[in-house]
């Protein structure tokens, strides 16, 4: 029982959605559905999920009306997607003409406006001893706080208080990210409000990876009125377009300093990211960009290692000690 509620059922499904993902690209659709529909019975927490690959599937062998009942099956079972999920699939196109539709997209709506309505509380880990800073973590597309938490353990006992934010922005029950970046600072400054009164006084800084990496660079360069010092972005998924002529204005104001990780490997955000850093740059922020040799859009292994003397450049300079009167 605890394994199918757990790690293990997870790990299936992101394996499906890995084989999927490429068969569909493949153009190998029936193999991909087969995959789906063989892999599903065993994966009931992605129930929400796996019923709008598989309806995608459908709809696309050319068999829309099996995909609508998919997708009306797992209403009935307690599912939901986005608006924009059902709206703007393309793959979904022929679904949406069909009778029933309509009834199905509203219920679904109503289900996603209830679920995103009140942010879950923030995941805090403290250090033993005193706190040096305190850092966010947001975690990336379709994980959470708890991963974030894990992937940035390191951070407590570097001495930082360590806030992991999950986003209340999902497009189904267990898929969150940040798409939106002033709901992702609606979310973070909501967490911020749940920490002592006494950590709020410390350095602040911001971390993520992929999309949560994103969401922590446009918060640091937000008009945010509690917005972090500086920024650890892992494997951002940041593009020149998000850095609008405002935000460029800010990096170039603030004294802000930022340190970006990006696999060498890294197809998932490169060219994009190296042409978003340069912008940075270019306008005078101090925004260093690290290439990670052999790694694709994950975080290193080595990471624990690695986190502490990352975050240390970040912090402001410790004044000198005073050299004893000879």
């Amino acid at each position: 029982m605890g394994e199918r509620n757990g790690e293990g059922q997870e790990a299936r499904y992101r394996a499906l959605d890995a084989t999927v993902t490429r068969l569909y690209h493949e153009g190998r659709l029936d193999e991909a559905l087969t995959a789906v529909t063989d892999a599903a019975p065993g994966l009931p927490r992605r129930r929400a999920d796996l019923a709008h690959l598989t309806a995608c599937l459908l709809a696309l062998t050319g068999r829309p009306e099996d995909a609508l009942t998919e997708l009306r099956a797992a209403l009935g079972d307690g599912a939901w997607w986005s608006p924009a999920i059902l709206v703007e699939d393309d793959d979904l196109a022929v679904v949406r003409d069909l009778a029933g539709f309509d009834a199905l997209l509203k219920e679904s709506t109503a289900r996603h406006a209830d679920a995103n309505a009140v942010p879950l509380p923030p995941l805090v880990r403290r250090p033993e001893g005193p706190a040096r800073g305190l850092l966010v973590a947001l975690h990336g597309a379709d994980q959470d706080a708890a991963l974030a938490a894990r992937q940035w353990a390191a951070a407590v006992d570097a001495g930082f208080v360590l806030v992991a934010v999950d986003s209340s922005q999902r497009s189904t029950p267990l898929y969150r990210s940040w798409p939106d970046a002033g709901i992702a600072v609606r979310d973070v400054t909501a967490a911020l409000a749940e920490v002592d009164e006494a950590d709020g006084s410390l350095p602040l800084l911001a971390a993520g990876f992929s999309a949560g990496a994103r969401a922590a660079v446009l918060w640091a360069l937000s008009d945010a009125p509690v917005r972090p010092r500086g920024f650890l972005a892992v494997g951002p998924a940041l593009t020149p377009a998000h850095l609008d002529g405002e935000r460029l204005t800010r990096a170039a104001r603030r004294a802000l300093s930022g340190r970006i990780l990006v696999g060498e490997r890294d197809d998932d955000i490169a060219p994009e990211i190296f042409d978003a850093h340069a912008l940075l740059t270019g306008v005078g922020a101090d925004v260093t960009l690290e290439s990670v040799p052999g790694l694709g859009h994950d975080v290193p292994e080595d990471f624990p290692r690695r986190l502490p003397a990352l975050l240390e450049a970040l912090l402001p300079t410790r004044p000198a000690r005073p050299r004893a009167a000879t």
